[in-house]
């Protein structure tokens, strides 16, 4: 362990903070949540550094008979299941469901602003301590365990100040991206007007029409040797953008023969089906696979445009998805998919939107590079800051 400056030590977050779980009320009982007040989060809803929102409230006979317990404004909350070290600041009071730990700073001690940083820069220290029984969770005991560097509060609050304008930067940056997106869809809707009211008369085909629409397919996981090859092998987390980006796993050409996976070409339009991915999107780059919660097809180009297509997708999701679905039904399948009906303007027009979409990505790629020499400069000043490297002004 690296030595500290004079002045510095190190201390368990149980010494300087008091850290619990939330917990959720039962799903099956209306008045539990019906008309419910209390803000309660779940990990979707930690998106930004102060949090002020959540998407579902709880009544307080819910929060009385339940596990569940409000934390006051100025809480850090932090994701300990599924997606690990997620990690932001109440800026209400609110509870929290069990995937996330209310840490409720002693001011006395340690700034809450110094704290929210340190534990973002701690992430993978805290993270590989979990439990290989529970590799996707971490619990209580390792967060309370933790050790962090505890500078004097003067100190705290001089390096908090720096990392927050350098952290000014990184939203600027995505206010930025944010803009590029709107962009998009106002040229789009300008251009083509609302998919779901088609103002324009256009006439509708279903995809089927449009493509050979297939799904992917998994290779068996009690062969590890399927799982070691350079043949990108997408789920439907990973369709987060136009261009879907390098894969979190890889297959062999041998997972392809021996399995119901197939090798898709570029260019291919890839849909989600499944619970919150119901038609996520993105497009192919490379030869590539996918799972079987995706579907994947090259389209006729003398109908649609891919980029047409996307954004219509994009643009309409909610509403496709409550037309295909209905109300209690999760899940897409490949005869919905291939039925899904989209209004086709000409492809003249689809064409034109499609190398406005062209010069917006040359911008986003810009953007891009930006962004990771930003968050590359944020991270080596964060690691400065908390070995004590930092010249606070």
């Amino acid at each position: 362990m690296k030595k500290l400056p004079d002045g510095w030590k190190f201390v368990k977050l149980s010494d300087i903070t008091d850290i619990l779980a939330g917990g959720t009320p039962r799903r099956n009982v209306q008045e539990y949540w019906n008309v419910g007040v209390i803000p309660w989060l779940k990990i979707s809803d930690l998106k930004n550094t102060y949090i002020n929102y959540a998407e579902e409230k709880i009544t307080q006979k819910g929060l009385d008979d339940s596990s569940a317990k409000i934390f006051p404004k100025g809480t850090i909350v932090y994701s300990i299941f599924a997606t690990l070290g997620a990690v932001g600041i109440l800026d209400i009071s609110a509870a929290t469901n069990q995937a996330i730990a209310g840490i409720i700073p002693n001011n006395s001690l340690i700034e809450t602003k110094y704290l929210y940083y340190c534990l973002q820069s701690e992430k993978n220290n805290i993270l590989s301590k979990k439990s290989h029984a529970t590799q996707d969770n971490i619990n209580l005991t390792i967060l309370r365990n933790h050790e962090i560097p505890l500078p004097p509060l003067p100190t705290q609050k001089k390096i908090a100040a720096v990392l927050e304008k350098a952290e000014t930067l990184r939203e600027w940056r995505k206010e930025a991206d944010g803009l590029t997106d709107r962009f998009l869809k106002s040229t789009f809707l300008e251009i083509f007007g609302d998919p779901v009211e088609n103002p324009k008369g256009w006439e509708y085909k279903k995809l089927m029409e449009l493509g050979n629409w297939q799904s992917g397919g998994t290779p068996s996981r009690s062969n590890g040797d399927y799982f070691k090859g350079y043949i990108p092998w997408y789920t439907a987390g990973e369709l987060n953008s136009l261009f879907v980006c390098d894969s979190i796993e890889k297959i062999t050409q041998d997972a392809i023969k021996e399995s119901s996976a197939k090798l898709i070409s570029p260019n291919n339009l890839l849909l989600g089906m499944y619970d919150t991915a119901a038609l996520k999107s993105s497009i192919t780059t490379v030869e590539c696979a996918c799972n079987q919660a995706i579907v994947f097809s090259k389209l006729e180009f003398e109908f649609a445009n891919i980029f047409y297509l996307y954004y219509v997708i994009h643009v309409a999701r909610k509403h496709y998805m409550r037309q295909q679905r209905g109300v209690r039904q999760k899940n897409l399948n490949l005869s919905m998919i291939r039925n899904l009906e989209v209004p086709i303007p000409p492809i003249e027009l689809q064409n034109k939107f499609a190398s406005i979409v062209h010069q917006v990505e040359q911008i986003r790629q810009y953007q891009e590079q930006s962004k990771q020499q930003i968050d590359h400069f944020f991270n080596v000043l964060m690691q400065r800051a908390f070995h004590g490297e930092l010249e606070a002004e």
